[in-house]
């Protein structure tokens, strides 16, 4: 044998202590040996580098002293499972260095058991991992970051090797209960996703593929967030799946945002799509991009037509220009503008829309621009319609004034016609009018289509005008043409009484009479005249005198002047005062107020006590029989007689005495007047008759339909006796009518 056979001889081979005792002094990790009453018994010299203590130090001290502690009852509580279950476990917690900081451990503690079976010991591996925590506490605060969390598994999911503690706040559990049972990790996820996982995801993870997958967590009531699953297979050397890595990234807002876009852009697109309105996008040439169904309809071009196609094409050549304008400063102002134009549609003519371009930004950029098309052109032709409907009435207002005005002068029946027809062809479509004579019972119906008969009057025969339409009448012209009929219509049968009362009047003339209507017609003329000229006198010269007057008096009472001239002012004064009342006077005699409101009683005798003012004879005035109401025309008739009697006593009777009376019964009414003067020769004399105004008086009477008595002797004073019937047959009235 060799000098080495010998090698094994006792004095060289180990004892199995030594070697252990080797090993154990040389491991970098540290070996902790503690009894059941956690004292230690036994630290490797590895010890003291990693913790800072002593050896001797540390035997014989509670070996949950240096542990951090937050972390003493969790460790206690691995150390007492190892002694019940006598099963190995680890764990990972800090503890304190000698010099106060704080280390990561990681420890695999094994219960070693006495002759009885019994843990006599528990033998703890302690490892420094405080730079891998550090390492991972960078990592968490990466996934924190970036709200992702990562982890690692087996094969089978059924544990997992790492794991960082943002899983919870994405997944909803806490990391130390995923750790050995990530399975739960399920039950917060949307059961499709689950079935997704379970189904498609793991057959895919057999194969050795990788996944990447969006999932729902629905572990917050109400809510779901989003997360994306990315899980990379890990690969032995055989090919076989040995563990799977995973990440998980929050993406909730992301999704949420995309949800947002996307409902926003659904909401757009259904808006566009649908929108009454029709819509359309075209870029920064204007070529379309895309348009709606509306637009479609209003433009007549196909959808599949309009890509690429340039809009100002659809337009009417007259409106490129405007059109061109409005849009030019939509893209260079990047406001939004209206125009209203015409485009040309092949299929039925051209249509008028208003559009207003809108410009669309992409990235704070212009990008395009939007159009909003509405077809206006029904309210267009209704707007012109209206207009020339407006101009139409005014025409129309302007005509019927101008026949009515016409109308006013118009003194025959054939000028009236003439007048109907040319205003008819000239207002109205017509190609033809005249007025027919039709017998009666004859009556024409409109059995002609643009034929029109209107009856306007009556003779012998039926009057009627007849029109012959060229078009159909507006209901406007139609009201024009009821109104013009009807001016005429009313016209038409007063020229009618009017030329037959001519006619009378001249046969009349030729025989020298004189009707009682004229008369009264005559008279009521004459009435109208004194109260206007009463009426003019009052509002005119009256007041300017008494303006003067005032003027002048004011004048005299403020200013100094010398005797002579303040007489002549007096002097004008009173001539002024005089003046007034004359016209006072005069006034009262044309138009005497209250004549027709305080009956006649009343105002002869107003009108006696003033006249007795001026006369040089008594007047005696009786009334007490007056019982009957008179008329209008019986009033002012008896009192303008009264009038007449009392001014011939004045001017030429030269009476001392005047009596008169005035009575009444149910059918007629008497009225005698009496005085002492001088009296008058009728016969023979017929112009002193006429001149002293006893004709007026008889045609007076006459016109009341009553009868005078006048009698007179010189010397022997004079007389009038006159009876009126208490009701008089106005035959008269309608033209008092037209003079009142």
């Amino acid at each position: 044998m060799g000098k080495n056979s010998n090698y094994s001889s006792s004095d060289d081979v180990l004892s199995e202590g030594v070697k252990y005792k080797i090993i154990a002094d040389n491991m970098t990790d540290a070996i902790v040996m503690v009894d059941n009453k956690s004292t230690v018994r036994y630290v490797s010299p590895s010890f003291e580098p990693l913790i800072g203590y002593t050896i001797d130090q540390y035997e014989g001290m509670d070996a949950f002293d240096i542990i951090h502690p937050e972390d003493r009852d969790y460790v206690r509580s691995k150390h007492l499972q190892v002694v019940e279950t006598k099963r190995q476990v680890s764990l990972e917690y800090r503890v304190i260095h000698s010099q106060g900081f704080t280390l990561y451990a990681e420890t695999k503690v094994k219960p070693v058991l006495d002759s009885f079976g019994n843990v006599k010991y528990v033998v703890a591996v302690v490892r420094d991992i405080t730079e891998r925590k550090m390492t991972e506490q960078l990592l968490e605060n990466i996934l924190e970051s970036v709200n992702a969390a990562v982890w690692s598994t087996d094969k089978d999911f059924s544990f997992l090797t790492f794991c960082s503690e943002s899983i919870e706040k994405i997944s909803g559990i806490p990391k130390h209960e995923l750790m050995n049972k990530p399975i739960r990790m399920h039950d917060h996820i949307h059961p499709e996703d689950n079935r997704m996982l379970m189904g498609e995801a793991k057959e895919t993870l057999d194969k050795g593929l990788p996944v990447n997958k969006l999932i729902r967590f629905i572990h917050h009531e109400n809510e779901t967030k989003w997360g994306q699953l990315i899980v990379q297979p890990y690969l032995d050397k055989t090919g076989a799946v040995e563990r799977l890595d995973s990440m998980m990234l929050d993406i909730t807002e992301k999704k949420r945002s995309e949800l947002v876009i996307e409902e926003s852009e659904q909401r757009y697109k259904s808006l566009f799509e649908n929108n009454l309105d029709g819509v359309f996008s075209i870029d920064l040439h204007a070529n379309f991009v895309n348009a709606n169904h509306a637009f479609e309809k209003i433009t007549g071009i196909e959808m599949e037509q309009l890509p690429d196609r340039c809009f100002i094409g659809l337009i009417h050549d007259e409106d490129h220009l405007p059109v061109f304008q409005v849009l030019s400063d939509v893209i260079q102002r990047k406001e939004s503008r209206d125009v209203e134009c015409r485009i040309v549609r092949s299929s039925i003519g051209e249509r008028i829309v208003h559009i207003t371009f809108v410009p669309i930004f992409l990235f704070g950029e212009l990008n395009g621009v939007h159009g909003i098309v509405k077809d206006i052109t029904d309210r267009k032709r209704e707007e012109r319609e209206l207009l020339l409907s407006e101009e139409r009435y005014k025409t129309l207002q302007q005509s019927i004034n101008r026949f009515s005005n016409d109308l006013a002068n118009v003194m025959k029946v054939s000028e009236l016609e003439s007048r109907l027809i040319d205003e008819v062809k000239s207002v109205l479509p017509v190609t033809d009018a005249s007025i027919e004579e039709i017998p009666r019972g004859q009556e024409p119906n409109d059995r002609v289509r643009n034929d029109k008969w209107i009856k306007i009057g009556e003779r012998e025969q039926l009057i009627y005008l007849q029109i012959t339409f060229r078009d159909a009448l507006l209901k406007m012209e139609e009201e024009w043409l009821e109104t013009a009929v009807h001016y005429v219509t009313i016209l038409y049968d007063n020229l009618q009484f009017i030329e037959d009362l001519m006619k009378r009047m001249e046969n009349m003339a030729v025989y020298n009479e004189t009707p009682k209507w004229m008369l009264r017609l005559l008279f009521r003329l004459s009435e109208k005249e004194r109260a206007a000229l009463s009426s003019d006198l009052h509002d005119t010269v009256l007041q300017d005198l008494i303006i003067w007057y005032r003027r002048l008096e004011s004048l005299r009472s403020t200013s100094l002047f010398n005797k002579e001239i303040k007489e002549e002012l007096v002097e004008i004064e009173e001539g002024l005062l005089d003046a007034i009342h004359q016209i006072r006077i005069t006034c009262n005699e044309l138009r005497p107020p209250f004549l027709l409101k305080m009956g006649l009683v009343e105002s002869l005798k107003s009108l006696f006590s003033y006249a007795r003012m001026f006369s040089n004879y008594e007047i005696e005035f009786d009334a007490e029989n007056m019982q009957i109401p008179l008329n209008e025309d019986q009033i002012l008739g008896m009192y303008r007689i009264v009038q007449e009697l009392l001014n011939n006593a004045t001017k030429h009777s030269k009476a001392t005495k005047v009596t008169m009376k005035l009575a009444s019964n149910q059918e007629q009414v008497y009225f005698s007047y009496n005085d002492d003067g001088v009296g008058v020769e009728l016969c023979g004399m017929e112009g002193s008759y006429k001149h002293m105004g006893i004709a007026g008086i008889e045609n007076r009477v006459l016109s009341l339909e009553g009868e005078v008595k006048v009698h007179s002797v010189t010397g022997h004073g004079f007389q009038v006796n006159i009876t009126l019937p208490t009701t008089t047959k106005q035959k008269g009235d309608y033209y008092g009518n037209i003079v009142g």
